[in-house]
């Protein structure tokens, strides 16, 4: 965190930028704190932010869209059969937002949720549109907290790293428990 915070008072929006590509919300957070100590300017920061958190979501839906061939050769190790992606794929289409909505909005779990939607081939321009409006309001309400509470960065990270482990924890549950039914309804298992 510390590291973080010299980086940008250092070199400011020129870091800001591959920062936000990486790691978005606490980067954020911290950004806040810095435009409430006057070394960063808040409209810039946002620009920024929401433009990296954008060129980052672009990048990991073009990794699962390039990438899908992987998922399909060997996503049976995990349970990942064709219906069951067939079935995801329908969601996707069928509820493109609100995937979207619920891959950015679970911190941890994020980037699964990109890549996923890539390679399902979900529409780029509904993906792009739907993950666009969330960046923007996800970016409003960190930076915001930042300027407010941004003194407590530490504090804030720590919960955030909490979140994503408990989030991470019950994903990696749910894939277990897939994995487990779909091998156990084969016959001759």
């Amino acid at each position: 965190m510390d590291s973080a915070i010299h980086l940008l008072e250092t070199y400011k929006y020129l870091i800001l930028f591959p920062l936000a590509i990486i790691e978005g919300p606490i980067l954020t957070v911290i950004a806040g704190f810095l435009v409430s100590l006057g070394v960063m300017n808040a409209y810039i920061v946002y620009v920024i932010v929401v433009a990296g958190d954008i060129v980052g979501d672009a990048f990991y839906y073009g990794l699962g869209r390039f990438g899908s061939g992987l998922l399909a050769r060997h996503g049976r190790w995990v349970g990942i059969t064709p219906a069951r992606l067939e079935q995801t794929k329908t969601f996707y289409h069928t509820h493109h937002f609100k995937s979207v909505v619920f891959s950015k909005m679970l911190y941890g779990i994020g980037l699964v949720g990109m890549i996923a939607a890539g390679s399902l081939k979900m529409p780029y321009r509904r993906f792009m549109l739907a993950a666009s409006l969330v960046s923007l309001a996800q970016s409003t309400v960190l930076l915001l907290v930042g300027i407010f509470f941004g003194y407590a960065y530490v504090q804030i990270a720590s919960y955030a790293n909490e979140y994503a482990a408990i989030v991470s924890v019950a994903a990696l549950a749910a894939i277990v428990v897939l994995a487990s039914a779909a091998y156990f309804k084969k016959p001759g298992a």
